[in-house]
């Protein structure tokens, strides 16, 4: 395990992944919901929203493999009066500005002006009020994950709980036990919090690798052709089998965690360079992208031919226009911290 002060590769090639995965479901996310059902852009984006939507998971993951290392110092106060802190500047000025953005463009267009747009959170910030919860919870966490037993039992709860969840609303036989598998969102992301420090420390085996990569590849193949059936027949885009906490998501998500972890010392010179470039600048790209999003979304670019070939490079340029406007926005005075 690398000490406090080293960068652990495999965790920030993991974050370039879950980056490029948000951006990439942001993109597709435009015909999700608004495509005719069964057309081919609408295909495209229900198989690739399915493939990419454990991108939220992955940052938690990543957060529970720094916070709860157990050479690393934690106190509340520093939770309190540092993490915490960092999340809610970021939160509150990006809401202003993407609310000045949102007024603008409506004021342009010729509609009213309303406070409540200008002050609405914008639709991709949800994630720092949620990590900002589950930060609260990390003094609980890091005494659950110092007792490995302790720390096995909260995971197979938890995924107990998800799976619970996950069906008890569907079959009559577990309709009155849907109370017991009720669980709060901090808490239930908490779960990817542990899972991610779990996955971080312990030794697979050759066989084991094979049985969760299997399984991560069946549990990929039930959210896409889950997807497919609903939607099918219900006529109406389902996102059921999209939710984070499902079981097949959190096999998916622990099989990718583990597949980057694995190969990362293999990785390419060049994308190691790249990884190595774009690292501090992840976090803004994610607050910065949703602009170049809506912007570039607007573009015909997107219509001209197969969603296959244009959405991608959508998502490139999203991708890249985020990175350097925020290594423009760290190059003003008193705006750096609202990117880090």
């Amino acid at each position: 395990m690398s000490t406090e002060n080293q960068r652990v590769f495999y965790l920030d090639l993991l974050r370039v992944v879950a980056i490029f995965g948000v951006i990439l479901v942001h993109v597709f996310c435009k015909e999700y919901y608004s495509a005719s059902i069964t057309s081919f852009n609408w295909y495209v984006a229900v198989v690739g929203d399915s493939l990419l939507h454990r991108n939220v998971p992955f940052f938690i993951m990543i957060s529970g493999v720094l916070f709860l290392r157990p050479e690393k110092e934690i106190t509340l106060k520093k939770i309190l009066l540092k993490n915490i802190p960092r999340l809610l500047l970021a939160y509150v000025f990006w809401t202003i500005a993407y609310g000045i953005v949102d007024t603008s463009y409506r004021l342009y267009k010729g509609e009213a002006f309303s406070i409540y747009l200008l002050l609405s959170p914008h639709f991709h910030l949800w994630f720092l009020p949620l990590l900002m919860g589950v930060y609260l919870l990390i003094p609980l966490l890091r005494k659950i994950s110092n007792e490995e037993r302790l720390l096995k039992y909260a995971l197979c709860l938890w995924v107990i709980y998800a799976t619970g969840s996950f069906i008890s609303s569907d079959f009559i036989l577990f309709n009155q036990f849907h109370f017991v598998f009720n669980k709060n969102i901090v808490i239930g992301f908490a779960g990817y919090f542990l899972l991610g420090y779990y996955l971080s420390y312990k030794d697979f085996s050759k066989k084991q690798h094979l049985v969760i990569y299997i399984a991560g590849i069946l549990s990929l193949l039930i959210t896409i052709t889950g997807n497919l059936y609903l939607s099918i027949s219900t006529g109406q885009t389902s996102g059921r089998f999209l939710y984070e906490m499902t079981p097949f998501n959190i096999i998916t998500a622990s099989a990718v965690f583990v597949l980057v972890k694995q190969i990362s010392p293999k990785v390419h010179t060049r994308t190691r360079r790249f990884v190595e470039y774009v690292r501090n600048d992840l976090f803004g790209i994610y607050l910065t992208h949703a602009l170049w999003l809506f912007i570039l979304n607007q573009s015909k670019f997107r219509d001209l031919g197969n969603h296959l070939l244009t959405l991608p490079i959508i998502a490139i340029s999203v991708f890249f226009l985020s990175l350097y406007t925020t290594k423009l926005i760290k190059m003003i005075p008193g705006l750096k911290k609202v990117v880090e």
